[in-house]
């Protein structure tokens, strides 16, 4: 897999993250949902921060060649 690959998945894994913590609150006590709140804005943070990594290495990457006609 090449960095952009890793990059791409590593996003993707936060944002799944985010989804299966919003989907833990549900059914929980006040102040263990709050615990599980706070962790939740941390990987949201971090899926942010992955986003604009991911936005300047495209940014640095060669076009692609052109894909030869058949």
């Amino acid at each position: 897999m090449t960095p952009l690959d890793n990059l791409t998945a590593a996003f993707e894994l936060l944002w799944e993250t985010k989804v299966y913590l919003t989907r833990t609150t549900e059914g929980l006590d006040a102040d263990f949902a709050a615990r599980v709140r706070q962790v939740h804005g941390q990987v949201a943070a971090a899926r942010d921060q992955v986003q604009h990594l991911l936005i300047e290495l495209q940014a640095k990457l060669p076009p692609a060649a052109p894909q030869p006609q058949a």
